[in-house]
């Protein structure tokens, strides 16, 4: 994985270009504020972290299903709420 690039590369190319133009934006604002590409790079390596360790504490804690099965089975809970209702 490329620290400037970081996507995977068995994604499409369709969805590895959405992301590097992604990237090339957030890279762009990140300079614009004076915040230097490391920094940016540990904070996308922070919320990459953050993001693991929340699907674990949902897929063990809150769900009790494997990992492979919390994005299926979010969105039918998801849909099963009556319209307008947030989620609790």
């Amino acid at each position: 994985m490329d620290a400037r690039e970081p996507w995977d590369p068995g994604e499409t190319p369709d969805e590895q270009d959405a992301r590097r133009q992604a990237y090339e934006r957030l890279s762009a604002a990140a300079r614009r504020v004076g915040l230097s590409l490391e920094r940016l790079s540990q904070m996308l390596r922070q919320v990459t972290t953050n993001e693991a360790e929340t699907r674990q504490f949902l897929s063990r804690e809150v769900y009790g299903v494997p990992d492979d099965l919390l994005d299926d089975l979010v969105r039918v809970r998801l849909a099963e709420l009556p319209r307008g209702e947030k989620p609790r």
